[in-house]
C-alpha cells in the first residue's frame, strides 16, 4: 500500500521504473539538442500489439529515418542489481565469432519482407544473463522472477509488435521502396559485468566448471544476443537467401527468423551509446 504523500508516491515511482525512463529520455533530448547524438525522439508509451497490447518506453528515430530504435526502461532491483552475462561457445552451425542479427525490412513494389541483418560486434557479444545479489536491500519490486528476462521479452515484443504497426501486412506500399532496421536497446540502472572464460569446461561427471575458470569484468554495455519465441515474431513473411531453390536448414531458420541481437546498456553508458554513431555502423 502507497501512502497518499509526496513521499508515497515518489517511492513508487521510483521502485516501478518511470523516473528512470523519462530520465533517459530527457538525456536524450538533451545530447540531440546539443548535436551529441544522431537520434530523434518520437514518442513514449506507444501501444503496439492488437490483442496484447503493450506500450513501448519510447521510441526513437535516425535523422536518415532509416533505423528505429525501440528502449525498454529497466530500473533494477538494489538487491539484484548486479547483471551478468556469458558468451556460450556454441550457438549454430557455422555460426561467426562475435555475430550479431537485427531486424530488417524490405519493402517494395511487389512484396514487404522480413530480413536478418548481420553484422559483427565489435565488442564482446553474450548469449545467457543473469542476476547477482549485491549488498543492497531489496524494494520487492523484482517478483521472484528474472528481470533480464522480462525486459528481454518486452524489447523483443515491443519491436515486432511495432514492425507490425509499420508494415501490416506483405502487400505493396504505395509504389516505394527500401529498407528500415530496428534496433532493441535496453536501459537499465544494473551494474553490467561480463564473466569471461570457456563454458565448455566443465567437467562431464560433475558438470561443474574448474576453480580457476573465468574472469569478471565491468563494462558499460554489451551486446546480447537471444533467440526470442514464435509467439513474439511479427506478421511478415521472411527472407532467407539459399544455395539452391528450397533448401534451408534449421540452423539458417533459427538464424534468420528468431535470433535478435539486443543493445543492454548501463546507466553510466548512456552518453556513450547515444554518441557512438551506431546508425552508420549499422547501415553502410
Amino acid at each position: 500500500m502507497i501512502d497518499l504523500t509526496p513521499a508515497g508516491v515518489r517511492k513508487y515511482l521510483n521502485a516501478h521504473g518511470h523516473a528512470f525512463q523519462y530520465a533517459v529520455i530527457r538525456r536524450c533530448y538533451e545530447l540531440t539538442q546539443n548535436g551529441r547524438s544522431e537520434w530523434t525522439f518520437v514518442a513514449a508509451e506507444v501501444p503496439v500489439g492488437l490483442q496484447n497490447t503493450i506500450h513501448i518506453d519510447f521510441v526513437l528515430r535516425s535523422r536518415d529515418t532509416r533505423v528505429y530504435l525501440v528502449a525498454e526502461c529497466k530500473r533494477a532491483d538494489p538487491a539484484r542489481a548486479n547483471w551478468c552475462f556469458v558468451k556460450a561457445p556454441y550457438t549454430r552451425r557455422n555460426a561467426r565469432g562475435n555475430e550479431l542479427v537485427f531486424q530488417e525490412v524490405e519493402y517494395g513494389q511487389r512484396e514487404t519482407v522480413s530480413k536478418p541483418r548481420e553484422v559483427a560486434a565489435g565488442i564482446e557479444n553474450c548469449h545467457l544473463g543473469f542476476e547477482l545479489r549485491t549488498a543492497s536491500s531489496g524494494e520487492g519490486t523484482s517478483g521472484g522472477g528474472s528481470a533480464i528476462k522480462d525486459a528481454t521479452n518486452q524489447v523483443l515484443r515491443a519491436l515486432n509488435g511495432l514492425v507490425d504497426h509499420l508494415f501490416p501486412s506483405a502487400n505493396a506500399i504505395g509504389g516505394h521502396s527500401g529498407s528500415i532496421f530496428f534496433l532493441p536497446v535496453i536501459f537499465t540502472t544494473a551494474t553490467l559485468w561480463v564473466a569471461e572464460g570457456d563454458l565448455s569446461a566443465a567437467d562431464l561427471a560433475t558438470g561443474r566448471l574448474p576453480e580457476d575458470w573465468g574472469t569478471l569484468k565491468k563494462v558499460e554495455y554489451l551486446w546480447f544476443n537471444h533467440n526470442q519465441s514464435p509467439a513474439l515474431r511479427h506478421q511478415l513473411p521472411y527472407y532467407l537467401e539459399t544455395s539452391a531453390p528450397g533448401v534451408s536448414d534449421l540452423s539458417r531458420t533459427l538464424h534468420a527468423e528468431y535470433t535478435r541481437s539486443i543493445y543492454i546498456v548501463g546507466s553510466n553508458g548512456i552518453d556513450s551509446f547515444f554518441k557512438a554513431g551506431l546508425v552508420d555502423w549499422l547501415t553502410p
